[in-house]
């Protein structure tokens, strides 16, 4: 006597009911899984697209009074607010530490809040400006960068700060060539400019080592 064929799993018995109506169905299934999950991607893409707007719409809110305002509260507000945005603000605030007075002192409040955030994004972008040759800060704005790369644990910048601080000791010595070739302005007091930038110096290498 032959033994009885074992019972067939539901999946089968189902698909053997429906015949040659199976393949149809199942492809109206994925079609229809797709089509969901296509217009969930959509969906969020949209949204997405609407967040980066209002961003760059409320960013560019800020840049305007940042380069228009004059009053310090407004601009240090501004400056802040602007940070907030992370990486992406970078950029507007060091164009602002290139202006003279309140700008570029609202820039550096900006910065340091943005520190508080990313210091590891200030920590890669500000020691390469103190060597770069483009000149775009004076020896005020040189001061403050210093004190943020040496504020906010930049230990890998040491070998930058090092041999920025073999330009400032070369300028205190009398021989500022190398280190005027990374200043906006001519220094217009050097003899206490110099030992100023030196001491930021000293002080930034002191606290990362």
């Amino acid at each position: 006597m032959e033994a009885a064929a074992p019972p067939k799993s539901l999946p089968a018995r189902m698909l053997g009911w429906m015949g040659a109506e199976a393949p149809k169905l199942i492809a109206s299934v994925v079609v229809l899984v797709l089509g969901f999950w296509i217009k969930d991607s959509v969906d969020l893409a949209i949204k997405q697209r609407q967040l980066d707007l209002s961003y760059t719409k409320e960013m560019l809110g800020l840049l305007q009074k940042l380069t228009e305002e004059e009053d310090l509260d407004k601009l240090r507000n501004s400056a802040v607010v602007l940070a907030s945005f992370g990486e992406p603000a970078l950029p507007a605030l060091l164009m602002e530490l290139r202006r003279p007075g309140l700008h570029a002192l609202a820039a550096v409040w900006g910065l340091e809040a943005m520190a508080v955030r990313e210091p590891q994004t200030l920590c890669r972008v500000l020691p390469p400006l103190l060597l770069k040759r483009n000149r775009h800060y004076d020896i005020g704005a040189h001061r403050e960068l210093l004190g943020l790369i040496g504020d906010n644990g930049c230990r890998k910048a040491l070998p930058q700060l090092r041999r920025y601080r073999d330009f400032v000791d070369a300028a205190v010595a009398g021989k500022p060539a190398e280190l005027g070739q990374r200043l906006r302005d001519e220094v217009a007091a050097p003899a206490e400019a110099y030992p100023r930038l030196k001491q930021a110096v000293d002080e930034a290498i002191t606290n990362l080592e």
